[in-house]
């Protein structure tokens, strides 16, 4: 090959070289740090639970039922009046979902603190509802997970959600909704059961 010839090869491979060079301080490759870095960046957001699967996540007893007896436990004297100190609810279980079977006639222990007389009472004899309690304390008590949000009233079969939950569930009051055809904020028993085992699935049961 002519002595020109090699020259040129070798002059283009130069250029390039240089030029491939001057490419890489603008544009450096990324280190392992940045590179790192960049992953994380680039993660999916972490998926905090909504209000919902908190609720499902701390319930100890999860159950469908209607309320047979109310009865108080009195404890201190203030005054010349005994004031309660716990209330016994019992139920008659027609849904069991967590910790308790269908079918049991299930009775707790509330706090009678929880029963201020300006909130009216918690509990009503023959009213049905889907409950959501705290495991059983060491005291023997329990109480609705989220205060009045752990007990939803059921009516005709299906049951009233609390306002928090209808977003986070997937249901609206605009037309395309998934449950067009319901009032909004109200589902069936069934569909509730159904979406309290996927959260369960989702977040692990029970958070001790």
């Amino acid at each position: 090959m002519p002595a020109r010839g090699v020259c040129s090869i070798y002059y283009g491979f130069f250029h390039v070289v240089r030029f491939l060079c001057v490419l890489s301080a603008l544009f450096p490759w990324p280190t392992t740090v940045q590179a790192q870095a960049y992953r994380v960046a680039t993660a999916a957001p972490v998926d905090f639970p909504s209000d919902f699967q908190r609720t499902v996540r701390q319930s100890g007893l999860i159950f469908e039922g209607t309320v047979t007896s109310i009865r108080c436990e009195f404890g201190g004297v203030s005054g010349r009046t005994q004031q309660p100190q716990t209330y016994r609810i019992s139920f008659q279980v027609k849904q069991g979902v967590r910790g308790v079977p269908t079918g049991a006639l299930l009775t707790i222990r509330e706090w009678a603190g929880l029963w201020p007389p300006a909130q009216g009472p918690r509990y009503r004899v023959g009213e049905r509802a889907f409950l959501f309690l705290y495991p059983i304390s060491h005291a023997g008590l329990t109480s609705t997970v989220g205060g009045r949000n752990g007990k939803l009233v059921v009516n005709g079969g299906e049951v009233a959600l609390p306002r928090d939950w209808i977003a986070s569930l997937g249901l609206g009051t605009t037309p395309g909704s998934k449950l067009t055809a319901l009032q909004p904020g109200r589902v069936p028993v069934a569909w509730l059961v159904q979406h309290v085992a996927q959260a369960d699935r989702t977040t692990g049961g029970v958070s001790r």
